[in-house]
């Protein structure tokens, strides 16, 4: 069951960035595995993302601190992709 959680600074390993559309509104999400929490992490929208310092932050107020590139998801956090896109009026994708 997915849960809201309170902003904090999260590791996230195995990870992308999910862009869903609903509605002609657009998302940016981190979507991958929160190696503290040991289990996937999907996150508010984002608000700012460097690639060069490898972190993010997110509407909520998280850090999200992201460990390698991004790329192939975490089997867990690939569930809930696939979840997403069951969804006929949402639109996903992966943008790396």
């Amino acid at each position: 069951m997915c849960q809201s959680l309170p902003p904090g600074y999260i590791e996230l390993a195995e990870w992308n960035i999910v862009i869903i559309e609903i509605n002609n509104d657009i998302y940016e999400k981190f979507l991958g595995y929160d190696v503290n929490a040991d289990e996937f992490r999907i996150s508010s929208k984002i608000v700012t993302y460097d690639k060069i310092s490898a972190k993010g932050e997110t509407i909520s107020g998280s850090i999200y601190k992201l460990q390698g590139l991004p790329g192939k998801l975490h089997p867990t956090a690939q569930v809930i992709f696939n979840k997403l896109t069951a969804h006929p009026e949402v639109k996903v994708a992966l943008k790396f």
